[in-house]
């Protein structure tokens, strides 16, 4: 009877409350579209450089000199990685649309530079592609999306950002 009740333990998963933190974020991947999408923030240039101006300013250039904006935004980035603990953030440029709209069958070729066949000079100069900088935290790729962050990392990340993430469709078909 006794070695019975010890399998039976041994059979027994606890759940205890840091396994709980470590499991990655609830995400329920979007339908699926012609490029990847992300998961993450939009932010601006001037954001980033600022994030590095109040969390690491000794680690910043000269304001006046050549480059400072680049490389601000890069230490800001080096900066939110170490902040959050999450490795595999990134910053990439993706349509600017509501969320849930689709994105215009004409803006794919564009955004990819393949729209010698698909439109004329004066219908690629008639119309402008809003893009947008999103910090993302992963995609809706396989991988990516197998080591999205925890729910810890997500939240102190949307506090440092200041608003929520979503979804959004990268410009590019691969990256």
């Amino acid at each position: 009877m006794s070695s019975l009740l010890s399998k039976l333990f041994d059979a027994l998963k606890i759940s205890t409350p840091d396994s709980i933190r470590q499991r990655p974020i609830k995400l329920v991947r979007p339908k699926k579209q012609p490029n990847p999408q992300f998961y993450g923030y939009a932010i601006s240039h001037e954001w980033l450089v600022r994030f590095a101006e109040q969390h690491c300013p000794e680690k910043l250039r000269d304001r006046n000199s050549e480059g400072y904006k680049t490389h601000a935004m890069v230490r800001g980035y080096i900066h939110l990685v170490y902040f959050t603990g999450i490795n595999n953030l990134d910053t990439i440029a993706c349509f600017n649309l509501m969320e849930g709209a689709s994105v215009p069958s004409e803006w794919i070729p564009v955004s990819n530079g393949d729209y010698d066949d698909v439109l004329s000079d004066e219908e690629i100069l008639a119309f402008q592609i809003q893009t947008v900088h999103v910090l993302t935290v992963c995609s809706d790729e396989e991988e990516c999306f197998k080591d999205r962050p925890i729910q810890e990392q997500m939240d102190y990340l949307t506090e440092l950002v200041g608003h929520g993430p979503r979804w959004w469709m990268g410009c590019k078909s691969s990256y």
